[in-house]
């Protein structure tokens, strides 16, 4: 998210209730006031959507910690009795983010504290949301790869994923979408379409490859799409191989100057990336730009 001076005095002119709705959305955090906390409250303020926090260990993203697991409990209010192994730690973590949520404009937030067992609640919880929003932890040391892959393959839901430094908005000014022809890419186009709506400016990046026929019946055009919503976009054709997929579009993301990348997530397995390599593989490990995302 751009954090200029113009990009923030945009951001504050324009009312949630105008901008296009996202939904119920689901913030992983880390704790309370975790960068995610905020963006997902922004965007659920949209047109009466409502949010939830998740909080989990940082372990979950490759960050080691001490604390003790929880049994997962869902508290609303009125106050869910808890545990008392989950104590006032919990109780004090759902009413920060209560407050922060309202603050922002969100309707009905809500409070989870995630256990033993993150990935049932995730799969849970991802039932009733329609978009998760995630930050990478700020630890260099931090291997998240893996708790970003069990939130793309594990909940069914498209991922927001957050930098370690972003500003708390939800407004992006500038969105690279990377297009291979893929049912992942279409399903990423469409999720991000309230995002990309809100944009000023819009680079979408062709990267199909050569033989993909474009008669295909039926076909996305994502372009069309794109323009079937008000939406002018930069087109822009992209030849890379596979294996230089994901470097060639964060090389092209940055000199976009872009703050939002969305693209499809493991076109193809997930044990082929491990093995030979693969653009979303790549993008997790290395990108510092918020990027939504979708299996």
């Amino acid at each position: 998210m751009n954090t200029t001076a113009r990009s923030q005095r945009t951001v504050a002119q324009i009312p949630a209730s105008c901008l296009p709705a996202v939904g119920d959305v689901l913030a992983v955090v880390a704790g309370p006031v975790d960068g995610a906390a905020y963006v997902a409250s922004r965007l659920a303020a949209r047109d009466d959507g409502s949010v939830t926090g998740c909080a989990i260990s940082p372990a979950f993203l490759g960050v080691p910690s001490a604390e003790a697991g929880t049994r997962s409990t869902l508290l609303r209010e009125p106050v869910v009795h808890s545990s008392q192994s989950e104590g006032r730690e919990a109780v004090a973590g759902r009413d920060t983010f209560l407050r922060l949520a309202l603050a922002a404009g969100a309707q009905r937030p809500q409070w989870a504290w995630a256990g033993n067992d993150p990935g049932h609640t995730l799969a849970m919880l991802a039932a009733w949301h329609d978009l998760i929003v995630v930050q990478r932890p700020a630890d260099p040391h931090a291997n998240s790869l893996d708790g970003l892959e069990s939130l793309l393959m594990g909940t069914g839901l498209p991922c927001l994923v957050l930098p370690s430094v972003c500003a708390p908005s939800g407004v992006f000014d500038r969105v690279v979408v990377a297009w291979d022809g893929s049912r992942p890419a279409v399903r990423a186009i469409r999720a991000a379409l309230p995002l990309i709506a809100a944009a000023q400016d819009v680079l979408l990046l062709d990267g199909r490859p050569a033989h993909q026929s474009d008669n295909e019946t039926p076909g996305f055009d994502p372009a069309g799409f794109l323009a079937r919503h008000g939406i002018e976009a930069t087109h822009r054709r992209v030849r890379t191989t596979p294996g230089e997929a994901g470097a060639t579009i964060l090389k092209k993301a940055h000199q976009f100057k872009a703050d939002l990348l969305v693209m499809g997530a493991y076109g193809h397995t997930r044990l082929r990336e491990r093995l030979f390599g693969g653009a979303t593989r790549q993008v997790l490990a290395h990108n510092e730009l918020a990027t939504l995302l979708y299996h």
